[in-house]
């Protein structure tokens, strides 16, 4: 499956060189399913680290491809090996089940924070803090949301009063 070891120009990184496999096509449902969520994940990845074409396409010729549409499965599992040995780091998706709070929650610590003097920015850095991250619908634990509130319903009490 692997041939040479190719290097990127201008740079003496080593890229190994994918060669061997059949072409997409023919495969069946099972395996078609498998590939479209590489390709997902190929795609979510990209744009998640932010690379550009360039990058992007010097990866591909590393695979001897122009696209990541002509990669077979066995390519596409290596080359989501690749991204993740790069820094990606995948994360599980976070379907909104119905009577799901976290969207009320977040609503209610904005409108909060909306209450306070400088409230944007305490939020985010209180979000930091409690949640583990500046983005507040980044954060998935209710409990956290929960306790963000109510130290935002403290300080208004405290700043503003009953």
């Amino acid at each position: 499956m692997h041939g040479e070891v190719a290097t990127v120009p201008g740079t003496s990184f080593p890229f190994p060189v994918i060669t061997g496999g059949k072409r997409p096509g023919g495969l069946s449902p099972a395996e078609a399913r498998q590939r479209r969520g590489l390709l997902a994940k190929v795609h979510i990845a990209k744009a998640q680290m932010g690379l550009n074409d360039g990058e992007y396409e010097m990866i591909l010729r590393s695979f001897r491809v122009d696209s990541s549409a002509h990669m077979t499965i066995p390519q596409l599992e290596h080359m989501v090996r690749l991204l993740k040995y790069y820094g990606w780091k995948p994360s599980r998706r976070h379907r909104t089940v119905k009577g799901d709070p976290l969207p009320a929650l977040r609503r209610r610590c904005v409108e909060e924070a909306a209450q306070i003097p400088n409230g944007e920015k305490r939020l985010a850095g209180l979000a930091q803090k409690i949640c583990g991250t500046a983005q507040l619908a980044w954060c998935r634990d209710a409990n956290k949301l929960e306790r963000l509130l109510a130290v935002l319903g403290k300080i208004k009490e405290k700043e503003i009063g009953p």
